[in-house]
């Protein structure tokens, strides 16, 4: 049985079949003429992160580098170089932000190694697992969307779910480049930063 770290052809991050709007928006974006145009190919796209800016709702995709090595059977990460804003109402794109141009916290390094994929907390589920866990993070976020988009409060449950889910896929390295693009989010769903 093949496990999380054993690399696969393409990105790990990539959406196999997506059954959430989240999920197929993953999917969909490598598709548009902004992203041919501006991002590379081999680009991972990281866990979404919310907007709501007057009475709107917003996608922010954060994108990253990655090499994956067979030998060592690990992805190296890098930081987030880029987001895409989308809204959630139509899924069009409403910005796109070089994150080496305008950054977002210059105290850290935005182009050096952050990290390796599978870090310790997946590195043994086996692919489906993985898969399987990601689906339902992606699930919830479009239910997140959902509930920011009508001003609903997040249920205490869906937010222990929401935020065990997150803290599990998001590569620990990242975080610290998450909480600079996204500090309430962050605050909120993987606790105040020390």
């Amino acid at each position: 049985m093949q496990t999380v770290a054993q690399p696969q052809e393409n990105s790990t991050y990539q959406e196999s079949q997506p059954t959430s709007k989240t999920g197929q928006l993953i999917v969909n974006i490598r598709k548009t003429p902004l992203f041919r145009q501006l991002i590379p190919q081999e680009a991972g796209i990281g866990l979404p992160i919310p907007l709501r800016k007057e009475g709107k709702v917003y996608v922010i995709l954060p994108l990253f580098g990655s090499i994956v090595n067979r030998q060592e059977k690990v992805t190296y990460i890098y930081p987030p170089f880029s987001t895409i804003t989308l809204d959630w109402s139509n899924l069009q794109v409403v910005e796109y932000v070089n994150l080496r141009f305008r950054n977002p916290a210059p105290e850290l390094n935005w182009e050096a190694e952050a990290g390796i994929f599978p870090h310790p907390a997946v590195s043994q589920m086996t692919i489906a697992q993985y898969k399987e866990q990601r689906q339902e993070l992606l699930t919830m976020y479009d239910k997140m969307f959902e509930m920011l988009a009508e001003g609903s409060a997040f249920p205490d449950e869906w937010c222990r779910r929401f935020s065990e889910l997150f803290h599990l896929l998001l590569e620990p390295t990242l975080e610290a480049y998450y909480r600079a693009l996204a500090p309430k989010f962050c605050d909120r769903f993987l606790g105040i930063s020390q």
